[in-house]
């Protein structure tokens, strides 16, 4: 069973917006693995890391368009939000890099990021889908 399974309650109305919270859930069930398997190199760890970064960045950006384009009232509380997601996973790539142990790290880090996906997408994203579905 994967670490977070996507449910139709993360939808937000928008299809590619939908479709990148699957792909980010996709990438922390990734991590997930790799941490559970105890065998993982550094490396991979290190790529998913990156590959979470670049992707996050992406999704974030085109998100903080859509809701720009529909004049979206609160944007400047979502990017900040965005920015200390960013920091955050920063400083524990930052960590990782320097030599903590990997397994700790990688597991505070998926439970983190876990929590703070779903909550992010069930209370901050909810609040503009109405933009998107006109409910």
């Amino acid at each position: 069973m994967p670490f977070i399974q996507w449910s139709p309650s993360f939808s937000v109305g928008n299809a590619v917006l939908d479709a990148d919270h699957r792909k980010l859930i996709d990438i922390l069930n990734q991590i997930y693995d790799a941490w559970t398997e105890h065998n993982t190199s550094v490396e991979l760890l290190e790529k998913l890391f990156d590959q979470l970064m670049d992707y996050t960045d992406g999704h974030f950006a085109r998100e903080e368009s859509k809701l720009a384009d529909r004049e979206y009232s609160d944007l400047g509380r979502h990017h900040a939000a965005h920015e200390r997601l960013r920091e955050l996973v920063h400083a524990f790539r930052g960590r990782h890099i320097a030599g903590q142990k990997a397994d700790a790290l990688t597991e505070d880090m998926a439970k983190f990021l876990k929590s703070w996906l779903i909550e992010h997408i069930l209370e901050e994203d909810m609040q503009y889908r109405s933009l998107f579905t006109g409910k």
